[in-house]
């Protein structure tokens, strides 16, 4: 059985389409599932089945069929506010086609966060006018839509690396979207994102340069050397600020006072380690 895998992210307190497409695995046409194919919605934290149900070529429980080969799945994210898979098995005419989407909800925070890295990193967004095909339209009227080199999907997903790389820088901390300090601190978790997102662009970059000559002329696409330099200074200046930010949160030793029977002339003094101390002690033993 042949199996693919995608994702969706969506906002919190309102029900979210999820649409999903169904093509034939040899022409890539988009058609109708031939035959009786099912869903499932799975949550993640406790791998246990929420819902399930049964759809055809004209749709089903729960499922509605918007046009040839495109269906569409109204997820609940008031009631479900975590993690899942929907999980989906697709009848066609000569085989049964596997299709897991990862569905996770986030609050407005981390949409609002999205942005401001869309600000920083996607320098595809263009608004492109044509005389011609605006010959009939009012002045500065874009021929074509406004265009995105990354979906929000996308961005909040590099944000959420972001907190993982600070959060691994000691002293550890366990951040997420929800509770990083971004009114303070945003800088360094876009700067972290936006690492997250170059090595993801250098990535196709890889499979995308391409270098051809032939009678002295020549044709190079080289985005991979120049992505890579830039990575490596922005790495630089974020080590730097990292270090220093995280520092902020390291726990400083302490003075405790224990007071005994004796009275105040008993007290003794005791010097807190700091935070950290006895793991740190104990893995080197270990080791």
């Amino acid at each position: 059985m042949l199996q693919s895998v995608d994702f969706e992210i969506v906002h919190k307190n309102q029900t979210e389409p999820i649409i999903f497409y169904v093509r034939n695995t040899l022409t890539k046409d988009l058609e109708d599932v031939s035959g009786l194919s099912s869903w499932r919605l799975i949550s993640i934290d406790s791998d246990t089945l929420i819902s399930t149900g049964t759809f055809g070529a004209s749709g089903g429980s729960d499922i509605t069929h918007l046009n040839t080969g495109m269906y569409q799945y109204d997820f609940n994210a008031a009631a479900h506010t975590s993690e899942y898979i929907f999980s989906l098995r697709l009848t066609m005419m000569n085989e049964v086609v596997g299709h897991d989407i990862f569905i996770k909800s986030h609050g407005a925070k981390a949409f609002a966060y999205a942005a401001q890295l869309r600000a920083q990193v996607d320098k595809s967004r263009k608004s492109i006018s044509d005389d011609i095909e605006n010959e009939d339209q009012p002045d500065f009227t874009p021929a074509i839509p406004l265009l995105y080199g990354f979906d929000s999907r996308h961005l909040i997903g590099y944000l959420e690396r972001g907190c993982q790389l600070l959060n691994v820088i000691p002293p550890y901390t366990a951040w997420n979207l929800e509770s990083y300090p971004f009114q303070w601190y945003g800088t360094v978790l876009i700067d972290a994102a936006t690492i997250a997102a170059l090595e993801a662009q250098g990535v196709f970059a890889i499979d995308t340069d391409y270098q051809y000559s032939l009678g002295g002329n020549s044709l190079i696409l080289d985005h991979f050397s120049k992505l890579s330099s830039h990575v490596a200074s922005l790495v630089a200046r974020f080590q730097k600020e990292a270090v220093s930010f995280k520092q902020l949160y390291r726990t400083k030793g302490g003075i405790i006072f224990q007071f005994m029977p004796g009275g105040i002339r008993s007290a003794r003094m005791l010097n807190s380690m700091p935070g950290g101390f006895w793991s740190r002690l104990l893995s080197s033993v270990q080791q």
